[in-house]
């Protein structure tokens, strides 16, 4: 039986995640391990320099006071005892899509459990409200049983699950998120001011992207990797420096 991972970034007792710790646990082997307070927006975070609080509240499921990065570093260095087979960060209340990734905690927990060479899955659900995650958790159940039977032995997938019924699944390239932030300052005393940091979301419609899919009704299923750099650009600047000599 395949031990899977179960973490998230909305805390522990999210809607998204027990629905699918309560589904996942019929028929595999899952140690769940999660923030005790909602961590959206997280990002890669960890905890340094204090102790982690970490309660146990049954077997195979504790609550942390830390990140989604947290848990999974809790879980594989000390929690767990045996090899883990499978990642799972989820399932999110709210889409992960274009560059959300950067700032996500949902996938940061993905990305840390691909940095341990260990396969790896964010899946979040794009809609409204949360209120059923029956579709989300079937699918997502199934793509899992898919994953583990899959001879790929390192991959990171970034899953956003469509609201409603779900046509199919596609495999897709992040999209262009855009963002229009503002500040609004809340109140000003002397030299101390307190500010909120909102605004909102669109993005940018275009072909084979995870926005243009979940708008469809498709899953979109999004390969990452932890290597950032941008090869034509350091073609391009060693080409410049060579110039410069």
């Amino acid at each position: 039986m395949a031990l899977i991972l179960l973490t998230n970034d909305d805390g522990y007792d999210a809607l998204g995640f027990q629905s699918l710790y309560k589904e996942l646990s019929k028929e595999f082997d899952v140690f769940g391990v999660a923030p005790r307070f909602q961590q959206s927006g997280a990002s890669h975070s960890l905890t340094l320099r204090r102790p982690i609080r970490v309660e146990k509240l049954r077997e195979k499921l504790y609550t942390i006071d830390g990140t989604p990065t947290d848990c999974v570093l809790l879980a594989y260095h000390d929690l767990m005892d045996k090899e883990i087979d499978l990642i799972i960060s989820g399932i999110n209340h709210g889409a992960n899509m274009g560059s959300d990734v950067f700032y996500s905690g949902t996938v940061a927990a993905a990305l840390q459990g691909a940095s341990l060479g260990i396969r790896s899955m964010a899946i979040s659900l794009s809609a409204e409200e949360f209120s059923n995650f029956r579709n989300a958790v079937n699918y997502s159940r199934d793509l899992i049983k898919r994953v583990l039977a899959a001879d790929i032995p390192s991959i990171v997938l970034n899953v956003n699950i469509p609201a409603g019924k779900i046509k199919g699944e596609k495999i897709t390239k992040m999209g262009k998120r855009i963002y229009r932030d503002k500040v609004i300052r809340n109140s000003e005393e002397k030299n101390v001011m307190y500010s909120v940091i909102d605004g909102t979301l669109s993005y940018k419609l275009a072909a084979d992207t995870d926005f243009k899919a979940v708008e469809e009704g498709y899953v979109s299923v999004t390969p990452l990797h932890l290597d950032l750099t941008d090869y034509e650009g350091m073609k391009a600047l060693q080409d410049y420096l060579k110039k410069q000599v």
